[in-house]
């Protein structure tokens, strides 16, 4: 792959195919997959529960994945330089698609919520604590592609298959923190699949070649 350095972000909710495509992605050029914030975690029990019941519970839990984020940071740098791309499961703004995701099923006030989300983004961001991607490869599955997937997957909390929070999940990335956002169709042809998120990320290394 030509151009500049590249940090990939893919995107998705539970069940919908990012560490497959991660892994085929990566695995050709040798990049690292730097895993999700529950896998990174020291203590995962420290992250919060998923369905957050107000507005300062859900920012405790942006604020403890905001400390894994950081060490985050660390190994997509070291990538980064040794490699010349890195790929992400999950970034930043997963954590804000989860959050208005939440907000909306509770009834939690979702702007006000997210406006004080992102200024703690932003500061972790310009103090260097946090990766933004340059490319987010956004997976939409069907409600009935990740239900079928989801039976598979009995430990995963039931809420990350609901179809209401999916939707609001994916809405979320209309307006995302990563500049570039590509939505791509779960189901589709996994050679498909690859060959258009192979071509997006070529693009993106390209456009950021001629900026440099």
């Amino acid at each position: 792959m030509g151009g500049s350095p590249v940090i990939i972000a893919i995107e998705g909710v539970s069940c919908s195919g990012k560490t497959t495509l991660a892994t085929r992605l990566a695995d050709p050029f040798g990049w690292q997959v730097v895993p999700c914030y529950y896998h990174v975690a020291a203590d995962p029990g420290l992250l919060g529960e998923p369905l957050a019941t107000s507005e300062d519970e859900q920012l405790a839990a942006l604020t403890a994945h905001l400390l894994v984020e950081a060490e985050r940071r660390h190994r997509a740098d070291a990538a980064l330089a040794r490699d010349g791309a890195v790929i992400l499961d999950r970034s930043i703004d997963t954590l804000l698609a989860h959050l208005t995701a939440v907000g909306q099923l509770q009834g939690l006030d979702v702007p006000a919520t997210v406006s004080r989300a992102r200024t703690l983004i932003d500061q972790a961001v310009s103090a260097g604590t946090a990766v933004v991607p340059d490319l987010t490869l956004l997976l939409i599955a069907t409600p009935t592609a990740l239900a079928t997937r989801g039976v598979t997957r009995p430990d995963v909390p039931r809420l990350y298959y609901d179809p209401n929070f999916a939707a609001h999940f994916n809405q979320y990335f209309a307006d995302p923190i990563s500049p570039r956002c590509m939505r791509l169709d779960a189901n589709a042809d996994p050679a498909a699949l690859l060959s258009t998120a192979r071509t997006a990320i070529s693009r993106t290394a390209g456009i950021l070649a001629e900026e440099a």
